[in-house]
C-alpha cells in the first residue's frame, strides 16, 4: 500500500476527531465558607405513633458537609426510623463551626440512638433494655449484690469479673417511675482508653415504648440525671406528632416528665 493516502486518511480522522470534541464545561463555583451554623429542622422523623420529631439541625453533626452545604441527615426515609443528635454542657447548646472540628470535646453528649422498642420490654423478666430487669439479670450474673457504693443519686456495683467498670442504677424520672442503668469506666483508665465515657442505654415505657442510648465523657457523671432530663426536655419540644384523636386533648403515651421547662 501506498504510504501517501495511509498518511492522508490518518490525517483526516486525527482532524475530524478534533472537530467532534467539544470544550469541557467550566467546573461549578465553589460554595462560599459558612459563618454560622445551618438554621432549620430536619424532615420530620417518625420513630412511633404518638413520636415524630423534627430535630434543629444546630443538634445535627451531620447538618454540614465538608464544612460548606446543609443536608438532610435522614433523606428519603419514610417510615419508623431511627434518630440521633448532640449537644453541648453546661448549657445544652448545639453545635458551632468552632466546636464541631473537636472530636473529642468532653464537654458534648451524644444521643446515639433514639428508635421503637418492643413494649413487652418492660414485661417482668422479659429480655431487652429495661432497666429493672437488666439490673435483676446483672446481680444474677455479673455483678457483685454485696460490692457497691453510692454517689450522685446512683447505686454502683463492681462486677465479680470485670472490674474495670461500675454499673450504676438510679431513678431517673420519679414522675414517670421510670430507672436508668449507667456504665462507668473505673480508674486508673488503661492506656488505650483515651477518652473514657459513661454510657447509658435502657427502655422507656412512653410514646408506646423506645430505647434510648446516650454517651459522655466520666468527668460528666456528677450530672448524668440533669443530662437525661434534658434529653426528654428536647424530644418533647421537638415532637411534632399530630394531636391524638381521642379528645382528651393529651398523648395517652405521654408523661410529665417529657414536659421541658
Amino acid at each position: 500500500m501506498n504510504a501517501r493516502p495511509v498518511a492522508a486518511l490518518a490525517a483526516a480522522v486525527i482532524a475530524a476527531t478534533g472537530c467532534a470534541r467539544k470544550p469541557a464545561a467550566p467546573p461549578p463555583p465553589a460554595a462560599p465558607p459558612l459563618t454560622a451554623w445551618p438554621e432549620g429542622r430536619t424532615a420530620p422523623q417518625t420513630i412511633t405513633d404518638t413520636l415524630v420529631l423534627a430535630i434543629p439541625l444546630q443538634f445535627q453533626r451531620s447538618a454540614i458537609e465538608d464544612g460548606r452545604t446543609p443536608r438532610s441527615p435522614f433523606p428519603g426515609i419514610s417510615g419508623r426510623t431511627e434518630v440521633r443528635f448532640d449537644f453541648f454542657l453546661p448549657d445544652f447548646s448545639g453545635y458551632t463551626l468552632q466546636n464541631y472540628r473537636n472530636e473529642f470535646d468532653e464537654n458534648r453528649v451524644e444521643v446515639v440512638y433514639l428508635h421503637a422498642g418492643d413494649p413487652h420490654e418492660a414485661d417482668p423478666d422479659a429480655p431487652g433494655e429495661y432497666p429493672p430487669n437488666m439490673l435483676r439479670r446483672s446481680l444474677k450474673d455479673l455483678l457483685n449484690p454485696n460490692d457497691y457504693k453510692d454517689m450522685y443519686g446512683l447505686r454502683c456495683y463492681k462486677g465479680r469479673v470485670l472490674t474495670d467498670r461500675l454499673t450504676c442504677y438510679g431513678r431517673r424520672d420519679h414522675a414517670a417511675g421510670e430507672d436508668i442503668l449507667l456504665y462507668v469506666p473505673v480508674a486508673p483508665y488503661p492506656p488505650e482508653m483515651t477518652f473514657p465515657t459513661i454510657r447509658a442505654n435502657y427502655f422507656s415505657r412512653l410514646h408506646g415504648g423506645v430505647r434510648i442510648a446516650w454517651r459522655t465523657h466520666v468527668k460528666n457523671l456528677p450530672r448524668w440525671h440533669d443530662i437525661d432530663a434534658q434529653i426528654w426536655k428536647f424530644i418533647d419540644a421537638w415532637n411534632v406528632a399530630p394531636p391524638p384523636t381521642n379528645g382528651t386533648g393529651t398523648r395517652p403515651a405521654d408523661s410529665p416528665s417529657g414536659k421541658g421547662s
